[in-house]
């Protein structure tokens, strides 16, 4: 799913995370420096080269992985 601001993409992670077909899964907020949003995904190997933000796991957030 794509967002245009952390905020929403915030949103976005943390409703897919409370579903019930992602418990115990990490639900990935990356942001992507050439198209300038954010994508939430449940795989970050898809986007290796950019940078992770956070990611969600059954609704808590975890900031800043590779900062």
């Amino acid at each position: 799913m794509k967002a245009d601001t952390i905020a929403e993409a915030k949103k976005m992670a943390k409703a897919q995370s409370l579903e019930k077909q992602h418990k115990d899964e990490a639900i990935y907020i990356i942001y992507c420096n050439r198209t300038k949003c954010y994508y939430v995904d449940t795989d970050s190997l898809i986007r290796l080269w950019e940078q992770i933000t956070g990611y969600y796991t059954n609704g808590v957030f975890i900031s800043n992985i590779n900062r």
